[in-house]
């Protein structure tokens, strides 16, 4: 009647035997210990494993460098499509408006120094970003950025003082 075999639940708080497959299982709420087999890699609890020098492992970028990146990018691209815009706008705006219209050189004049202040805004915080990206995993997207924004700003820069200096010596 009684098997030496039978099988009992275990109380409560008790662990079942560890057999060959399953190793032994810490207590219910308590910390696993892992150790890794690669120096440097982080633990189970979020913190950086020591390495053999005893020098915690160097911590990655953060992300905010890669979305600095990211955006640096998109408004490269935007610049340059407002750019696009500008001179198409611009040269509709000398030939059709001046010519229908009668405009004055005051109100183009003053477009044109609206749209670039506009643009050279548009391309520095362009620049901006792509310096700040530069910390990320996302180095050539704000390399990208950066040349944009760089080459936007010395183009304005030089547009604005060609207006400066005479033509006529």
């Amino acid at each position: 009647m009684s098997d030496p075999q039978q099988q009992f639940p275990p109380a409560p708080g008790a662990q079942p035997p560890a057999t060959a497959s399953t190793p032994p299982q810490p207590p219910y709420g308590s910390a696993p210990s892992f150790q890794s087999a690669y120096p440097g890699a982080a633990a189970q609890n979020g913190y950086p494993a020591v390495v053999q020098n005893g020098n915690p492992a160097a911590p990655r970028a953060g992300r905010g460098a890669d979305g600095s990146a990211r955006v640096a990018l998109v408004l490269a691209i935007v610049s340059v499509v407002l750019g696009v815009l500008y001179t198409v706008l611009f040269r509709f705006a000398i030939i059709r408006l001046s010519y229908d219209l009668h405009l004055g050189a005051g109100i183009i004049g003053t477009y044109s120094i609206v749209g670039q202040t506009l643009l050279f805004l548009a391309y520095a915080v362009t620049l901006i970003f792509g310096i700040l990206g530069t910390r990320g995993s996302r180095a050539v997207q704000a390399g990208i950025a950066i040349g944009v924004g760089g080459a936007g700003i010395i183009g304005i820069a030089f547009a604005l003082l060609s207006n400066v200096i005479p033509t006529s010596f």
